[in-house]
């Protein structure tokens, strides 16, 4: 009987201490969508964002399949987003890799990723010329790749399109080449190698490159990003700080930057093919970020910069952990320590709480500061029908209470019981 009264006591305590952290509501009926649940690339790789849209207060993403592929960021509150990011495939096989969101109970959603494999390879299993590239150089386009054992000299295709036709401007029996007359606009090339009996490999990925014959041959650098944001799209335990941007129209890549002042030194710490990126190690503090935006020829100036405060740890704090609590004559006294660890918010305010034998309500005797490591008071009048004192420290600040459980004493024996 005495354990059943002392098993709804702590539970008793518990649910005091927990009040202010939880509004008493169970999430139900979770219900998950996203943009895509099939994802496909080609042997080529790059990143596709898919949004999710759900009533889950939290949820998770779990995938395995390889590491060539990768998701960030893997977790998130509400709507959101999830951005993945495939390599190159350079074999001739498929890739696939199964991935699932779930919230915090059974309720989950999932989703596949596939890749193609490289075009088979042509006569005599020649491979694939890879790594190819694409640089303006004055007048000319400059291209280069990996050789190719087993290759007598490539031919060099182009296109004005990623997806049309195809036309030889020339061949090459080194691994490079230049183009002297490319197209005023986007230039598309890929290239294929042949052995000495003319037998040909498919092509390899393309490479783009932007030509402007206006001007004396004026580069078109990209223009800086517009309409930058910065904010936390996680919380204090899992940040997800989001930076985001306007599209620029002939970007390719972005590259954010961070720094500690407004007009400071900006360090990168990131690219993105997708206006949007993720710092997934942010700093204590104010932050500010700036983007440049990037093509073939080269790097736009910095953005405007936008700016998000970020405190680890802002939260509740969590429950005390109870060290050499004494009783001598009339007076008891709790020692405790703070815990101090990720997931532990500062508290400000300690309170000494004990449960009321007539009643059966727990009340506060004391508020103290929330640096307070030890606490007395006179128990006799606390003592219950059993001979037992409930008591405990409460901890709190402006993100709620620690909750906890209660030390209790056993009067009778002169002993604790926890």
């Amino acid at each position: 009987m005495k354990q059943n009264r002392l098993l709804l006591s702590a539970l008793l305590f518990l649910v005091v201490g927990m009040t202010a952290c939880s509004d008493g509501t169970k999430e139900e009926n979770v219900n998950f969508e996203l943009s895509s649940r099939s994802i496909h690339f080609g042997s080529e790789g790059g990143s596709e964002t898919v949004y999710v849209y759900t009533n889950a207060s939290w949820w998770n993403l779990s995938y395995s399949g390889g590491g060539w592929c990768s998701i960030s960021p893997n977790s998130g509150n509400g709507d959101g987003y999830f951005v993945i990011t495939v390599d190159e495939n350079s074999s001739t096989s498929q890739r696939n890799l199964s991935g699932s969101i779930y919230s915090s109970g059974s309720s989950s959603a999932s989703f596949n990723i596939s890749q193609a494999g490289g075009v088979n390879t042509g006569g005599d299993d020649l491979p694939i010329p890879t790594g190819l590239s694409a640089t303006k150089n004055e007048n000319q386009i400059s291209l280069s790749w990996n050789s190719v054992p087993g290759a007598s000299f490539y031919r060099v295709y182009r296109s004005s399109s990623s997806s049309g036709s195809y036309s030889v401007i020339g061949t090459s029996n080194a691994n490079n080449t230049n183009d002297n007359s490319p197209l005023n606009g986007y230039n598309y090339y890929k290239v294929t190698a042949l052995n000495s009996s003319g037998k040909e490999s498919n092509m390899s990925n393309y490479v783009l490159c932007e030509y402007s014959s206006a001007g004396g041959n004026e580069e078109k650098k990209p223009t800086a990003p517009t309409g930058v944001t910065v904010s936390n799209e996680g919380d204090a335990l899992i940040p997800m700080i989001a930076i985001r941007w306007n599209i620029v129209s002939n970007a390719t890549t972005y590259k954010v930057y961070r720094s500690t002042s407004a007009s400071g030194s900006y360090s990168q710490i990131g690219t993105s093919s997708v206006n949007v990126l993720v710092d997934g190690n942010p700093r204590e503090g104010t932050s500010y970020y700036k983007v440049k935006a990037v093509n073939s020829t080269g790097e736009s100036d910095y953005s405007n910069y936008a700016s998000v405060e970020y405190k680890a740890n802002d939260v509740s704090p969590c429950p005390v952990t109870y060290g050499n609590c004494t009783v001598s004559g009339a007076t008891m006294t709790l020692r405790w320590t703070v815990s101090t660890g990720t997931g532990c918010g500062k508290p400000t305010k300690a309170y000494l709480r004990v449960r009321n034998p007539q009643s059966g309500q727990y009340v506060d005797l004391e508020t103290l500061s929330g640096t307070a490591t030890s606490a007395s008071f006179s128990y006799g009048m606390w003592i219950n029908s059993d001979g037992y004192v409930y008591v405990g420290i409460i901890l709190e600040n402006d993100k709620g209470l620690s909750g906890g459980v209660p030390k209790v004493y056993d009067n009778n024996n002169k002993r604790w019981i926890n």
